[in-house]
């Protein structure tokens, strides 16, 4: 097992289940918030920062295009957040 394989094992690990989840505050969903495109065009605030990275994961990110390597950054650490990955201190 790869040092991925492990990482997302970690991450399943730690994630909830469906019915562990409390969505007594999420509002209904209906096919009126879809037909109107709430959810189409919705994108969180962003932010500007500078973010010291190794070359090598740079060069990951980078290596199906220099364009839009940020964006690929964000998405895999969204994917990190919302799979409950632990953040450790190295």
């Amino acid at each position: 097992m790869n040092d991925l394989e492990k990482f997302i094992t970690m991450c399943e690990k730690n994630g909830k289940a469906y019915d562990e989840i409390n969505l007594k505050d999420a509002p209904e969903l209906t096919n009126e918030n879809f037909e109107n495109g709430y959810f189409k065009y919705f994108r969180p605030p962003k932010k500007i920062v500078s973010v010291r990275i190794d070359i090598d994961n740079l060069n990951w990110l980078q290596s199906v295009g220099k364009k839009d390597y940020q964006t690929r950054l964000n998405n895999a650490l969204r994917w990190a957040r919302l799979n409950n990955c632990p953040i450790a201190n190295i």
